[in-house]
Protein backbone atom coordinates (compact mmCIF):
# COMPACT_ATOMS: atom_id res chain seq x y z
CA UNK A 1 0.00 0.00 0.00
CA UNK A 2 1.44 3.72 -1.37
CA UNK A 3 1.69 5.31 1.84
CA UNK A 4 -1.12 8.27 2.54
CA UNK A 5 0.32 12.22 1.32
CA UNK A 6 -1.78 15.08 3.35
CA UNK A 7 -2.21 17.75 0.61
CA UNK A 8 -3.31 21.16 3.07
CA UNK A 9 -4.40 24.25 1.61
CA UNK A 10 -5.49 27.47 3.46
CA UNK A 11 -8.05 29.46 1.33
CA UNK A 12 -9.69 33.05 1.32
CA UNK A 13 -11.48 34.76 -1.43
CA UNK A 14 -10.06 32.37 -4.14
CA UNK A 15 -12.87 30.99 -5.32
CA UNK A 16 -11.68 31.98 -9.11
CA UNK A 17 -8.36 30.35 -8.36
CA UNK A 18 -8.59 27.63 -6.19
CA UNK A 19 -10.34 25.55 -9.25
CA UNK A 20 -7.02 25.43 -10.95
CA UNK A 21 -5.23 24.05 -7.57
CA UNK A 22 -7.66 21.42 -7.47
CA UNK A 23 -7.83 20.11 -10.56
CA UNK A 24 -3.96 19.82 -10.75
CA UNK A 25 -4.40 17.85 -7.67
CA UNK A 26 -7.43 15.88 -9.52
CA UNK A 27 -4.54 15.22 -12.08
CA UNK A 28 -1.75 13.73 -10.35
CA UNK A 29 -0.34 10.44 -10.81
CA UNK A 30 0.26 9.28 -7.46
CA UNK A 31 -3.09 8.70 -6.07
CA UNK A 32 -3.07 8.15 -2.21
CA UNK A 33 -3.61 11.62 -1.36
CA UNK A 34 -6.09 13.17 0.88
CA UNK A 35 -6.54 17.35 0.21
CA UNK A 36 -7.65 19.57 3.04
CA UNK A 37 -8.93 22.56 2.45
CA UNK A 38 -8.95 25.01 5.40
CA UNK A 39 -11.35 28.20 5.41
CA UNK A 40 -9.82 31.21 6.93
CA UNK A 41 -13.03 33.45 6.30
CA UNK A 42 -13.98 33.80 2.69
CA UNK A 43 -16.73 36.02 1.55
CA UNK A 44 -16.85 34.84 -1.82
CA UNK A 45 -18.46 31.83 -3.06
CA UNK A 46 -15.39 29.57 -2.55
CA UNK A 47 -17.28 26.93 -0.47
CA UNK A 48 -19.73 26.40 -3.33
CA UNK A 49 -16.29 25.73 -5.55
CA UNK A 50 -14.75 22.94 -2.69
CA UNK A 51 -18.40 21.38 -2.11
CA UNK A 52 -18.42 20.54 -6.34
CA UNK A 53 -15.01 19.06 -5.95
CA UNK A 54 -15.82 16.94 -2.77
CA UNK A 55 -18.88 15.45 -5.04
CA UNK A 56 -16.89 14.05 -7.37
CA UNK A 57 -13.65 12.73 -5.27
CA UNK A 58 -14.06 11.90 -1.47
CA UNK A 59 -10.45 12.35 -1.26
CA UNK A 60 -10.93 16.21 -1.07
CA UNK A 61 -12.26 18.27 2.21
CA UNK A 62 -13.28 21.20 3.25
CA UNK A 63 -12.82 22.68 6.88
CA UNK A 64 -13.07 25.70 8.68
CA UNK A 65 -11.07 27.74 10.69
CA UNK A 66 -12.22 27.39 14.08
CA UNK A 67 -13.33 30.77 15.61
CA UNK A 68 -11.01 31.20 18.67
CA UNK A 69 -7.98 30.62 15.97
CA UNK A 70 -6.19 33.95 14.99
CA UNK A 71 -7.04 34.76 11.29
CA UNK A 72 -4.98 34.23 8.37
CA UNK A 73 -3.54 31.41 6.79
CA UNK A 74 -0.68 30.08 8.77
CA UNK A 75 -3.56 29.09 11.59
CA UNK A 76 -5.45 27.63 8.89
CA UNK A 77 -1.84 25.82 8.19
CA UNK A 78 -1.39 24.59 11.39
CA UNK A 79 -5.56 23.48 11.80
CA UNK A 80 -5.18 21.85 8.70
CA UNK A 81 -2.43 19.48 9.96
CA UNK A 82 -3.67 18.71 13.14
CA UNK A 83 -6.17 17.27 11.31
CA UNK A 84 -4.36 15.45 8.93
CA UNK A 85 -3.53 11.73 8.66
CA UNK A 86 -0.75 10.94 6.20
CA UNK A 87 2.61 9.69 6.80
CA UNK A 88 3.98 12.81 4.49
CA UNK A 89 2.63 16.40 4.14
CA UNK A 90 2.68 19.09 1.40
CA UNK A 91 1.29 22.32 2.28
CA UNK A 92 0.21 24.53 -0.83
CA UNK A 93 -1.53 27.45 -1.75
CA UNK A 94 -4.55 28.02 -3.43
CA UNK A 95 -3.39 29.73 -6.38
CA UNK A 96 -0.68 27.63 -7.61
CA UNK A 97 -0.56 24.81 -9.73
CA UNK A 98 0.95 21.08 -9.53
CA UNK A 99 2.48 19.38 -11.86
CA UNK A 100 0.90 15.94 -12.38
CA UNK A 101 4.11 14.09 -11.48
CA UNK A 102 4.68 16.24 -8.20
CA UNK A 103 3.36 14.48 -5.51
CA UNK A 104 4.48 10.93 -6.97
CA UNK A 105 8.27 12.26 -7.74
CA UNK A 106 8.80 13.69 -4.09
CA UNK A 107 7.58 10.06 -2.57
CA UNK A 108 9.75 8.31 -4.42
CA UNK A 109 12.61 10.91 -3.29
CA UNK A 110 11.85 10.58 0.65
CA UNK A 111 10.75 6.88 0.61
CA UNK A 112 13.20 4.61 2.30
CA UNK A 113 15.25 7.16 3.17
CA UNK A 114 16.60 8.86 6.36
CA UNK A 115 15.50 12.52 5.03
CA UNK A 116 13.28 14.52 6.68
CA UNK A 117 12.14 16.07 4.32
CA UNK A 118 12.25 17.13 0.57
CA UNK A 119 11.94 19.88 -1.44
CA UNK A 120 11.31 20.79 -5.30
CA UNK A 121 11.69 23.74 -6.86
CA UNK A 122 8.74 25.55 -8.59
CA UNK A 123 7.92 27.82 -11.64
CA UNK A 124 6.98 31.23 -11.63
CA UNK A 125 4.25 32.14 -13.91
CA UNK A 126 1.41 34.88 -14.27
CA UNK A 127 -1.73 33.25 -15.17
CA UNK A 128 -3.11 30.08 -17.07
CA UNK A 129 -2.22 29.39 -20.28
CA UNK A 130 1.67 29.69 -19.25
CA UNK A 131 3.68 31.60 -21.69
CA UNK A 132 6.55 31.86 -19.76
CA UNK A 133 8.80 30.61 -17.19
CA UNK A 134 11.45 31.77 -14.54
CA UNK A 135 13.10 29.04 -12.42
CA UNK A 136 12.39 29.35 -8.71
CA UNK A 137 16.11 29.71 -7.03
CA UNK A 138 16.86 26.80 -5.01
CA UNK A 139 20.37 25.02 -4.34
CA UNK A 140 21.63 23.28 -0.98
CA UNK A 141 25.13 24.21 -1.03
CA UNK A 142 26.86 25.98 1.58
CA UNK A 143 25.49 26.54 5.10
CA UNK A 144 22.07 25.88 4.22
CA UNK A 145 20.57 27.90 7.00
CA UNK A 146 22.62 31.22 6.84
CA UNK A 147 21.63 31.02 3.14
CA UNK A 148 17.91 30.85 3.86
CA UNK A 149 18.15 33.70 6.44
CA UNK A 150 20.17 35.77 4.18
CA UNK A 151 17.56 35.04 1.25
CA UNK A 152 19.97 33.67 -0.95
CA UNK A 153 18.02 30.32 -1.17
CA UNK A 154 13.70 29.89 -0.58
CA UNK A 155 12.27 26.65 -0.47
CA UNK A 156 8.57 28.14 -0.82
CA UNK A 157 5.52 27.02 1.17
CA UNK A 158 4.46 24.73 -2.07
CA UNK A 159 8.24 22.71 -2.25
CA UNK A 160 8.67 20.71 0.70
CA UNK A 161 7.02 17.47 1.34
CA UNK A 162 7.82 16.61 5.23
CA UNK A 163 7.56 13.06 7.16
CA UNK A 164 4.55 13.51 9.27
CA UNK A 165 6.71 12.53 12.55
CA UNK A 166 9.41 15.04 11.98
CA UNK A 167 6.58 17.68 12.42
CA UNK A 168 5.16 16.62 15.22
CA UNK A 169 6.67 18.99 17.80
CA UNK A 170 4.56 21.95 17.45
CA UNK A 171 7.96 24.19 17.65
CA UNK A 172 7.92 23.08 13.64
CA UNK A 173 4.74 25.04 12.99
CA UNK A 174 3.88 27.99 11.85
CA UNK A 175 3.62 30.83 13.96
CA UNK A 176 0.10 31.93 14.20
CA UNK A 177 0.98 35.66 15.05
CA UNK A 178 2.66 36.93 12.21
CA UNK A 179 0.75 38.09 8.89
CA UNK A 180 4.16 38.38 6.94
CA UNK A 181 7.87 36.71 6.78
CA UNK A 182 6.22 34.06 8.17
CA UNK A 183 7.26 31.22 5.90
CA UNK A 184 10.62 32.80 6.22
CA UNK A 185 10.81 32.38 9.89
CA UNK A 186 9.09 28.80 9.89
CA UNK A 187 12.10 27.62 7.28
CA UNK A 188 14.75 29.75 9.47
CA UNK A 189 13.17 27.69 12.80
CA UNK A 190 12.98 24.26 10.99
CA UNK A 191 16.68 24.79 9.36
CA UNK A 192 18.41 25.36 13.10
CA UNK A 193 17.58 21.42 14.20
CA UNK A 194 19.57 20.92 11.39
CA UNK A 195 17.30 18.62 9.31
CA UNK A 196 18.28 15.76 6.80
CA UNK A 197 17.18 17.40 3.81
CA UNK A 198 17.20 16.11 -0.04
CA UNK A 199 16.32 18.41 -3.17
CA UNK A 200 14.64 17.45 -6.23
CA UNK A 201 16.38 18.98 -8.95
CA UNK A 202 13.67 20.25 -11.49
CA UNK A 203 10.48 22.24 -10.99
CA UNK A 204 7.30 20.25 -10.05
CA UNK A 205 4.93 23.18 -9.66
CA UNK A 206 3.65 26.63 -10.99
CA UNK A 207 3.73 29.15 -8.44
CA UNK A 208 1.15 32.60 -9.20
CA UNK A 209 3.64 35.59 -9.11
CA UNK A 210 1.00 38.06 -9.06
CA UNK A 211 0.24 37.25 -5.06
CA UNK A 212 -2.19 39.24 -3.03
CA UNK A 213 -1.69 36.86 0.23
CA UNK A 214 -4.10 34.91 2.07
CA UNK A 215 -5.56 37.70 4.05
CA UNK A 216 -4.93 41.58 3.50
CA UNK A 217 -3.44 43.51 6.07
CA UNK A 218 -2.54 46.69 6.72
CA UNK A 219 0.63 48.05 5.61
CA UNK A 220 1.61 48.58 9.48
CA UNK A 221 0.85 44.70 10.59
CA UNK A 222 2.79 43.81 7.57
CA UNK A 223 6.10 45.55 8.32
CA UNK A 224 5.62 45.02 12.03
CA UNK A 225 5.36 41.22 11.21
CA UNK A 226 8.85 41.41 9.43
CA UNK A 227 10.73 42.98 12.00
CA UNK A 228 8.92 40.96 14.47
CA UNK A 229 10.71 37.80 12.14
CA UNK A 230 13.46 39.04 11.88
CA UNK A 231 13.88 39.49 16.08
CA UNK A 232 11.83 35.82 16.57
CA UNK A 233 15.12 34.32 14.48
CA UNK A 234 17.96 36.34 15.52
CA UNK A 235 16.85 35.16 19.39
CA UNK A 236 16.96 31.48 17.92
CA UNK A 237 20.02 31.92 16.52
CA UNK A 238 21.74 33.02 19.55
CA UNK A 239 19.79 30.06 21.52
CA UNK A 240 20.12 27.40 19.13
CA UNK A 241 23.04 28.27 16.44
CA UNK A 242 26.89 28.28 16.41
CA UNK A 243 27.79 30.04 13.63
CA UNK A 244 31.77 29.70 12.87
CA UNK A 245 33.40 33.44 13.51
CA UNK A 246 32.99 34.75 9.63
CA UNK A 247 29.47 33.13 9.29
CA UNK A 248 28.36 35.01 13.03
CA UNK A 249 29.98 38.37 11.23
CA UNK A 250 28.12 37.66 7.76
CA UNK A 251 24.85 37.20 9.80
CA UNK A 252 25.01 40.20 12.10
CA UNK A 253 25.87 42.52 9.02
CA UNK A 254 23.03 41.26 7.17
CA UNK A 255 20.58 42.09 9.85
CA UNK A 256 22.48 45.58 10.57
CA UNK A 257 21.76 46.41 6.88
CA UNK A 258 18.41 45.07 6.57
CA UNK A 259 17.11 46.78 9.71
CA UNK A 260 18.71 50.18 8.62
CA UNK A 261 16.99 49.16 4.90
CA UNK A 262 13.99 48.42 6.96
CA UNK A 263 13.77 52.14 8.54
CA UNK A 264 14.40 53.84 5.42
CA UNK A 265 11.98 52.43 3.26
CA UNK A 266 9.28 53.38 5.73
CA UNK A 267 7.00 56.33 5.83
CA UNK A 268 7.18 58.69 8.72
CA UNK A 269 4.44 57.34 10.80
CA UNK A 270 5.05 53.87 10.48
CA UNK A 271 9.26 54.55 11.30
CA UNK A 272 7.77 56.31 14.68
CA UNK A 273 5.35 53.36 15.53
CA UNK A 274 8.32 50.53 14.86
CA UNK A 275 11.04 52.20 16.15
CA UNK A 276 10.93 50.51 19.59
CA UNK A 277 10.94 47.10 17.56
CA UNK A 278 13.62 47.79 15.33
CA UNK A 279 15.63 49.10 18.20
CA UNK A 280 14.68 46.19 20.15
CA UNK A 281 16.38 43.65 17.15
CA UNK A 282 19.52 45.42 16.61
CA UNK A 283 20.09 45.52 20.34
CA UNK A 284 20.14 41.56 20.51
CA UNK A 285 22.26 41.65 17.35
CA UNK A 286 24.74 44.25 17.85
CA UNK A 287 27.44 42.37 20.24
CA UNK A 288 30.80 44.67 21.01
CA UNK A 289 32.80 42.31 18.79
CA UNK A 290 30.54 42.57 15.86
CA UNK A 291 30.33 46.47 16.15
CA UNK A 292 34.46 46.98 16.56
CA UNK A 293 34.92 44.61 13.44
CA UNK A 294 32.16 46.04 11.41
CA UNK A 295 33.34 49.77 11.59
CA UNK A 296 36.60 48.39 11.40
CA UNK A 297 36.56 47.42 7.93
CA UNK A 298 34.16 50.15 6.53
CA UNK A 299 37.17 52.45 7.74
CA UNK A 300 39.71 50.85 5.68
Amino acid sequence: MEPLVSIIIPTYNRAHLINETLDSILAQTYVNWECIVVEDGSTDNTEEVINSYIKKDARFQYHHRPKERLKGGNAARNYGFELCNGDYVNWFDSDDVMFPNHIECKVNLILNSDFDFVVCKGAIYESLPILELSPWPLHLNGNVLLNHIRGRISFGTNGPLFKKDFLRNKEFLFDETLTDRQEWEFFNRLLMKYPSIAMYENSLYYYRSLKTGIRGQNNFDNSKSGVVAERLTLLNVNKYVTFNREEDYIYRKMVFRRGLDFFKSFPLKTKIRLLPYILNTFVIALNLNFLKVYFLNKSR
